[in-house]
């Protein structure tokens, strides 16, 4: 860019403020004098004012160094033109106005601009944004879709509600949880706003699984996190398989997930602390033994299995659930305690075993599983007293999940899941 330098040279001493525009001509004719000397005095002055006085103004173009700036992505055309910097103000840009051009802009592009949060600091984790609806999910979650664990826990799910704000994956654990509920009641299917929801809390919740747990309270949101989304799977058609896995995961945030479980939020939700509450809601020394055809059928099917199972883990879990039934002759209550701690063994096994019992492919640990949920189903309807609103759903998701092991299972396989079938749907 170029601009106008204009230097000054020192003005002439003369007093008279027009002596410095005089031209030598004009100071020639301004002293006339006949006499020889007069006419050297003159060009002596001539001379003197000639030296004195500035030879011209010097008026010239230099570069001057550009200075950094943003470019102009909007400026006016006068100004792209030209190639200056415009300053882009409104009606007229600075340049146009003084150079008096017609200031014109470019019309703007119409585009919607997303204005991006902050970066948030470590404290400070970045929130999603959520909609009307998920507000709707929120508002249901409090209301009617916690989850019914702890017993008499309403006021701990009230608590993670509060703190939930600052912990994205809480939250879409909770909406997922609330969305599949809703769907489940009927009246209005959120299946995608569900599975969207549920995806988005597993992603997230592995990233804070991935570092140390800073604070208990991020603990008690990873494990809250993990509660909402193992009974959200048990509200899924295809959920059985997922369930399992999630209880497990519930098993392990609470051991190496959070500073310390007995001092969380769910420190009472361990396995003698569950049982102390399901005796809380009978009378004492309530028994509630369960019905002899049903354990007759039970057990005779459940022998069936047993030339199927090979691995130690499938023989183990088999022997297990034989247990719970012998004593479910004498007690249900105590029966479901029993039943209760299978799912602290789930959390136990090794990895790679884990990961073979829940294959799809392998049949024998889905028909074990399928008796399993149907015997705790059997056993909360008469441990659960009052509560037995908050479980019912299992009722016809039971149904669901056992068709859909039915439907995958060799035809070989289909006669082992007869008898639960039959009992399931009579139930519902």
């Amino acid at each position: 860019m170029e601009t106008l330098d204009i230097v000054l040279v020192s003005p002439p001493k003369s007093s008279s403020p027009s002596s410095s525009s005089v031209s030598s001509s004009e100071a020639s004719s301004s002293h006339p004098s006949s006499h020889p000397s007069s006419h050297h005095e003159a060009a002596s002055e001539k001379d003197s004012i000639a030296h004195e006085q500035p030879t011209e103004v010097g008026v010239r173009r230099r570069p001057i160094p550009r200075k950094g700036h943003k470019k102009s992505r909007n400026g006016c055309f006068n100004c792209k033109r030209r190639k200056v910097k415009c300053q882009e103000t409104l009606p007229a840009c600075g340049q146009c106005r003084r150079n008096g051009l017609v200031c014109e802009y470019p019309a703007a592009p119409k585009t919607v601009t997303i204005l991006s949060p902050p970066s948030p600091s470590p404290q400070q984790p970045a929130l999603s944004v959520f909609s009307l609806v998920d507000l709707r999910f929120f508002h249901h979650f409090l209301i009617k879709a916690y989850p019914p664990l702890p017993i008499r826990g309403d006021h701990i799910w009230k608590d993670v509600a509060q703190f939930s704000h600052g912990f994205d994956f809480l939250v879409h654990a909770m909406l997922g949880l609330a969305a599949s509920h809703l769907t489940l009641c009927g009246g209005a299917d959120y299946s995608s706003e569900a599975l969207d929801h549920r995806v988005t809390a597993i992603k997230l919740l592995n990233r804070s699984l991935s570092r140390p747990c800073p604070s208990r309270t991020e603990g008690d949101a990873r494990y809250a996190a993990m509660m909402a989304l193992t009974f959200q799977s048990s509200y899924m058609a295809d959920g059985m398989l997922d369930f399992l896995s999630m209880t497990r995961g519930c098993h392990i945030v609470a051991m190496s997930g959070m500073p310390c479980f007995g001092d969380s939020l769910f420190a009472g939700f361990s396995g003698e602390g569950h049982l102390t509450a399901v005796r809380g809601l009978n009378h004492p020394g309530a028994t509630h033994p369960l019905d002899d055809g049903f354990l007759d059928g039970f057990s005779g099917s459940l022998r069936a299995l047993a030339p199927l199972c090979h691995s130690t883990l499938e023989v183990n879990f088999l022997a297990r659930i034989e247990k719970v039934l012998n004593t479910a002759r004498i007690s249900s209550l105590d029966a479901f305690g029993e039943i209760s701690m299978l799912y602290g063994w789930a959390g136990a096994v090794e990895q790679a075993e884990f990961l073979t019992f829940v294959d799809p492919a392998n049949h024998a640990a889905q028909l074990l599983m399928v008796h399993f949920f149907l015997l705790e189903f059997a056993l909360a309807c008469n441990a659960f007293g009052s509560k037995l609103d908050s479980f019912l759903y299992r009722r016809r998701m039971n149904v669901v999940w056992f068709e859909k092991v039915l439907v995958a299972l060799p035809g070989s396989y289909k006669r082992y899941i007869e008898w639960p079938i039959e009992f399931s749907r009579l139930a519902a």
